[in-house]
Formats: C-alpha cells, sequence, structure tokens
C-alpha cells in the first residue's frame, strides 16, 4: 500500500464512503477519523488528510440535533473537536484536501482564503462539468449548493501571482457562475487544497492528476502518471484488448467433451485419447512483416511455438498462410518473409507442414503472415498460464530484454498512412534468435515434465506488463481469489539501460515467465543454468489484490485489479440471425507456385505422412493414430477430412480474422456475419472454436484489405 488517508467524518457526512472507495480502489489505506478525536495517531504513516464533501447535517448550526438550528455551511465543523486534528497536520505539513463542502471548512478555518457563496440560481446543481488543471482536461462532477467562488481584485491577483489556482472550469458554469471559472484552490506552500468538483464520483482519469498536484513535492506520482499513461494506452489497444469484437467472438461455441481447454489460454488443447493431448494455436504478424518481412515473419513463428510450449506441449507443426499484393515490392516483402519463417521453424527444429499463399493489390501495403501451430503433450503435463495463491514465485527466464518491440502491441491497433517513416517504425519490431528459442523450448519442457511449477507465460504482445497481468487474472478468476503481485524490475536482466517503463513493456523475444513455489526455486534454476538460459526471480505473487511495480524498491506503478473494468467497443453493429449458411469465398487468387515452401523443413521430426495444398496428414505415433489438420472454408475443410477418411473425427476450429478498419461500419458488419457464419456451421456440425485471433487495422490511407480469415481444423483418425 503507498501510505494511510485519513477521512474525517462530521455529523451527517454524506460522502465519506465514496471518498473512502476512491482512496481505496488508488492503492492506499484510507480509516475515518471522528468528529470527536483531537490529536493524530503517530503509528500511522498518513499521507493525506481528506474532509469530504456533503455535510448536510453538519451545515446546521444548533444546541441539539432536534432543537432549531440555522444553515451556514462549515461553521458549525469549526466548534468540532476534530479541528485540531487538522490543525496537526497543518502544522506538520501533511496534505490537506476538501472536497466541496470540505473545502467550505478549510476557508472557515482560515486555511485557504476566500469565499464559498450561493450558486447564481440559488439552487442545488448536479452535473458532470469540464475541468482543467496545470496539463490536464477532465470531466467532473459538481453537486453543492454553495459552489460559487469569490475573492477581492486583491487576493485574485494573489492567488494568479503565486500559481494557487489549480482547478479551473473549462466555461462558465452559468448556475454556479464562479469567479474566473475557479473551481480548486491551494494555499502557497501547496499543502492545502480546496475544490469544489467530486473526484471520487468514478473518475480514473483525474486520480493521477489529483496525487501529482496534491503530492508535488514527491516524485513518484509524476512516474506514477507515466506509466499510467503508458499502460493504460497499450492495454486498450486493440491487439491485446479485442475490445471491439471480443462481444461477437464469445458467441461462438467453445466446448465439448474431448475438450480441455478452450479459448482464454495461450492455446487450446483437445483430447486425442490414451492420455495424449494436441495443443494448438493460430496468430497474426501482419504490420510488424509490412515493416520489416524478415523479422516480423521470423518472430510470429517464434510467438505462435512459445505458445505451444508454455502450454507443456512439443511444438510439432507450423503452417503459414501468406496474402501479399500484385507489385514488385509485394515480390521482394513475399521472399524475405519466406526467409524469415524458414530461417526460424528449421533452426528450432519444428516441420512446416502446410499453408496457402493467395495475392491481391489489397495487400500491396497491407499483407497478412498468419502462422499457427500444434503440439504434442501428455495430459498430466498440461500447464495453465496462472498463479494460484499468495507467496508463488514469478520468474523471468530466457534472453535478456532490451528496447525492442515496444510499442509493436499499439502499431498493430493502428491504420497505416502513406507519411509514416518505416525504419522508425522498425524499433516496435521485435528481433529474433530461433537458436535461444530452442534453448528454451528443452528447458520449458523438462521444467514442465519434472511437474515443478504452477504456471507459465510467454512474454509476447506487451512484455512483462501483460504476463504477469495475464496470470494474475486467470488465477482471481479461476480460483476467485484476491491474488495481486509485487514485479521488481531492477532485477529483469537487461541488454542495455533502459527507462523503467520500457522493461516493463518491452517486446524482446524468446523469454518465458514462471510461476513456482519457493521451495522449487534451485532445481528449477539447475535446470535453466544446464540450457545457458537468463534467470531471476523478479516478484511474488501476494494476497491483496493489488498489482505493483517496484524499482530499486521504490514503487512506480500500483493498480486495484479488483475494479477494473472489461472495456468493450461498441460500433453499433447488429447481430445477424443465426441462420446464415453461406459466406461468399474471397476475391483473392491463390497463388499455386509452390517452390517457395521447399525452403521449409516440412519433414524433421519424423510424422509428415502427407502434404497437399489444402491437409496435412500427421502421424501421432506415440498412440498409433493420425491427425489431420485442414485449412479454408470450414464446409471444404470438413469435406476434406471426410474424403480421407469417413471415420475420421472431427476435434476443433482455430480461427484468425483479419480485416480492415473496425471504425469502418462495413468492416464491422463483415466481420459479425462472418462471425455468425462460423457459429452456425460449428454448431450444426458439433465443432468447437478452441482458439483464435482478430487482426484489425489492416487499412493504408483509408483503404482496408479484403476480408481474410483463415480456418484450420484438426480431425483424429484411430
Amino acid at each position: 500500500m503507498l501510505g494511510e488517508i485519513g477521512i474525517i467524518r462530521y455529523p451527517g457526512s454524506n460522502c465519506d464512503l465514496d471518498t473512502y472507495n476512491y482512496f481505496n480502489r488508488m492503492g492506499f489505506s484510507p480509516f475515518f477519523i471522528s468528529h470527536t478525536e483531537t490529536q493524530l495517531e503517530l503509528d500511522k504513516d498518513i499521507k493525506l488528510i481528506v474532509i469530504p464533501g456533503g455535510f448536510a447535517f453538519g451545515d446546521r448550526i444548533y444546541n441539539h440535533a432536534t432543537e432549531d438550528y440555522i444553515i451556514q455551511p462549515g461553521k458549525m465543523a469549526i466548534e468540532c473537536p476534530v479541528t485540531k486534528v487538522i490543525i496537526e497536520a497543518n502544522n506538520r505539513d501533511i496534505p490537506i484536501l476538501g472536497i466541496c463542502n470540505g473545502f467550505q471548512i478549510l476557508i472557515e478555518l482560515n486555511l485557504l482564503p476566500g469565499k464559498l457563496e450561493k450558486n447564481k440560481n440559488n439552487k442545488f446543481t448536479c452535473k458532470k462539468v469540464k475541468c482543467r488543471t496545470y496539463d490536464c482536461t477532465t470531466e467532473l462532477y459538481i453537486a453543492n449548493s454553495y459552489g460559487r467562488y469569490s475573492a477581492s481584485q486583491e487576493l485574485l491577483d494573489e492567488l494568479i501571482e503565486n500559481n494557487q489556482i489549480f482547478l479551473e472550469y473549462d466555461t462558465d458554469i452559468e448556475e454556479v457562475s464562479s469567479l474566473f471559472n475557479i473551481a480548486g484552490i491551494s494555499n502557497k506552500k501547496k499543502t492545502i487544497f480546496g475544490m469544489m468538483p467530486h473526484p471520487e464520483r468514478n473518475n480514473d482519469d483525474f486520480k493521477w492528476v489529483l496525487c501529482e498536484l496534491i503530492f508535488n513535492k514527491c516524485s513518484f506520482f509524476k512516474r506514477q502518471r507515466k506509466f499510467y499513461n503508458k499502460i493504460n494506452s497499450l492495454m486498450n489497444s486493440e491487439h491485446i484488448s479485442y475490445k471491439s469484437t471480443k462481444k461477437y467472438l464469445k458467441t461462438l461455441p467453445t466446448k465439448a467433451d474431448w475438450v480441455i481447454q478452450g479459448p482464454g489460454e495461450n492455446a487450446g488443447i483437445v483430447d486425442i485419447g490414451n492420455d495424449y493431448c494436441i495443443a494448438i494455436r493460430i496468430e497474426s504478424h501482419n504490420h510488424p512483416t509490412f515493416i520489416d518481412p524478415f523479422e516480423g515473419a521470423a518472430t510470429g513463428v517464434g510467438g505462435i511455438m512459445r505458445d505451444i510450449f508454455t502450454m507443456g506441449a512439443r511444438p510439432i507443426g507450423i503452417l503459414d498462410f501468406l496474402r501479399f499484393g500484385t507489385d514488385n515490392n509485394s515480390e521482394i516483402l513475399m521472399k524475405k518473409a519466406v526467409d524469415g519463417i524458414s530461417y526460424y521453424g528449421n533452426c528450432v527444429g519444428v516441420a512446416n507442414i502446410g499453408g496457402d499463399y493467395y495475392n491481391h493489390e489489397s495487400y500491396n501495403k497491407n499483407p497478412l503472415v498468419n502462422v499457427a501451430c500444434l503440439g504434442i503433450v501428455k495430459k498430466e503435463n498440461i500447464i495453465y498460464g496462472h498463479a494460484s495463491k499468495d507467496k508463488q514465485i514469478l520468474i523471468y527466464i530466457g534472453s535478456k530484454t532490451g528496447n525492442e518491440g515496444i510499442g509493436g502491441a499499439e502499431m498493430a491497433s493502428n491504420s497505416f498512412n502513406i507519411n509514416d517513416d518505416i525504419d522508425n517504425l522498425k524499433n516496435n519490431v521485435q528481433k529474433s534468435d530461433p537458436y535461444l528459442e530452442k534453448l528454451l523450448l528443452e528447458a520449458c519442457i523438462e521444467i514442465t515434465n519434472n511437474k515443478l511449477i504452477i504456471g507459465m507465460q510467454d512474454l509476447g504482445a506487451g512484455g512483462l506488463l501483460c504476463a504477469t497481468q495475464e496470470v494474475i487474472k486467470r488465477g482471481r478468476n479461476k480460483f476467485k481469489n484476491n491474488i495481486g503481485c509485487n514485479i521488481y524490475l531492477d532485477r529483469v536482466p537487461l541488454k542495455h539501460d533502459m527507462e523503467y517503463h520500457n522493461i516493463l513493456i518491452s517486446e524482446s523475444q524468446e523469454r518465458m515467465l514462471i510461476v513456482a513455489n519457493g521451495a522449487n526455486l534451485n532445481k528449477i534454476f539447475d535446470i535453466l543454468k544446464k540450457w545457458d538460459l537468463e534467470y531471476a526471480n523478479i516478484g511474488e505473487v501476494t494476497n491483496n489484490g493489488i498489482y505493483s511495480i517496484y524499482y530499486n524498491n521504490e514503487i512506480q506503478y500500483i493498480q486495484n485489479l479488483e475494479y477494473e473494468n472489461d472495456i468493450t467497443y461498441d460500433y453499433k453493429c447488429n447481430i445477424i440471425n443465426d441462420d446464415i449458411k453461406y459466406q461468399p469465398l474471397s476475391k483473392p487468387i491463390k497463388n499455386y507456385n509452390l517452390n517457395y515452401r521447399q525452403q521449409y523443413d516440412s519433414t524433421i521430426g519424423n510424422r509428415t505422412i502427407n502434404l497437399s495444398d489444402n491437409y496435412s496428414i500427421i502421424d501421432i505415433y506415440e498412440i498409433n493414430k493420425k491427425l489431420i489438420v485442414s485449412w479454408g472454408d470450414p464446409m471444404k475443410c470438413l469435406s476434406i477430412i471426410k474424403s480421407i477418411d469417413t471415420l475420421a473425427t472431427p476435434l476443433c476450429i482455430v480461427d484468425c480474422l483479419n480485416y480492415g478498419d473496425p471504425t469502418d461500419y462495413e468492416v464491422m458488419f463483415s466481420i459479425n456475419k462472418y462471425i455468425n457464419y462460423l457459429k452456425w456451421f460449428c454448431n450444426d456440425e458439433k465443432i468447437p472454436v478452441v482458439g483464435g485471433n482478430v487482426s484489425l487495422y489492416n487499412c493504408t490511407d483509408g483503404k482496408s484489405i479484403e476480408n481474410t480469415p483463415i480456418i484450420v481444423m484438426l480431425a483424429i483418425i484411430d
């Protein structure tokens, strides 16, 4: 926790609970101070004293509550014993914040200058108004009858000269008509603050501004806002949050008796019998491929393989689905992308077992590289990407962290335009090292098979930030507990000096996060030493529901996970009726020149039985079964499977939906339409969707790509 905040409770306070909850969500430890108390408790680490608004009862001056009274806001508060606490806090330079009527009390105590008078309309006014402070504009609620600030010209000049006006209404509030639109002032020392708007009324944007203003002598809050802005932007990006499509994706059927894990984990997992399972995942690496085709495609392969072995499964096959333009530059991009795919897969030693390649002019500046991977795992060795309880250790393993890929997820959540500096955008593309990936793979499989860990998570989009939040949030959802975590960025192995927040969001490749009990650390570290990998204990799981980031034992950022919102962006597309049974084929032309596929090692692992244009057959020799992998339109996939073996059992589908600008109604309508078609097909054929990916903003200068859904289907043959 950041420290304790005392909230003064006068008789009849009615904003006290809102204020308590507000500061509790910010990560403080609030406590109430009764109006009868006369001194501060010496054993408390008090960061702030708050006088909340809404003293409807305390505004009355009376001898006894049941007798006659007069209304004079704030006046009676002066006579309360707790005034001694306020004066003591002022003498000790503990910051004091008065909100609304609390502002009135600070004026009555002569701790702030000026006067608060009745609103111009002589009525109570409750509304949301736009306010501005030194470097921020936001909307806050006012709810008052005495909200009109007034002062002499001499005092006004003094307030301006000393920079004591920290909050103003953006425009004149006609009902209030405050002097010079003043909404909040401080004393000269910047230790006492009074404001009329209510920040506690559900305004998360303003809380960091408030902290910086009140604690302006403490550098933490400036760091906090820097972290908050970066983290908020990243976590709300389309690439990570799926905010515009998840409400549609949730309608897809995802369960069956043989489904061990559906969407929501690093990979989907299906049971193939005899205690063995297949893990499968598909992802896109479209934006990075246009910027740097070799590294963009190579790191796409590396990332999808880590999604598989982070579940405890050994990768046994990769597939690539390529969509490139028709101009000369597209031909160059395509060749470099193939070089990247073959370089990574061949070095790690995972067979490329299929895929396809289409051309269309809409891909001239928006090529698509979708990569799928499947792996095999014993049911008893499956690992999930979660923490489960406090005191578990968070271990970083793999490569050192550098400045590669910073901003990659945000870049993938925006369209291109003709003025983009491609060379500068290359800083957002990760760099690949398949040799290191092979070591990481073997180490993770060995650790998994020895049952030494609780959970594991790939450091992909969003880097350490997303990985740590995912293992904690999955644990909270799965085990219904209030876990959080402490992360220590100074413990992360680095390639060079880095800014704190960049360590957190770097997307350097070949890295993994492990969750383990402390008793197993030495055994885990011995395996990592054997495979010559970096490792570090970078944090621990807590039971307070707080996500905390430290550097050199100084807190840099906190987030109360209990109050998170599930962000969904509504583009107002109506759900299409469920009776859609036909989906037009896409316009791109298939390229049947498959010579490029000779660059891929398709037989390593000794599992490849058959490769074709739209399916492959893989030997699962461990249990004497065969796996059919098909791709294309779902109906076509199923038809292919049944043509190979009428008794083959379809297991699952994964999908990668590549579309243009989601702010375009037609784009969202098309996504909606396809998802409903897929839902109809899967329900009708009883084939679950166990995972997928959505890639949006495949759009340059306002021109979107052709709608490009990619489907991979698995089936098992006894």
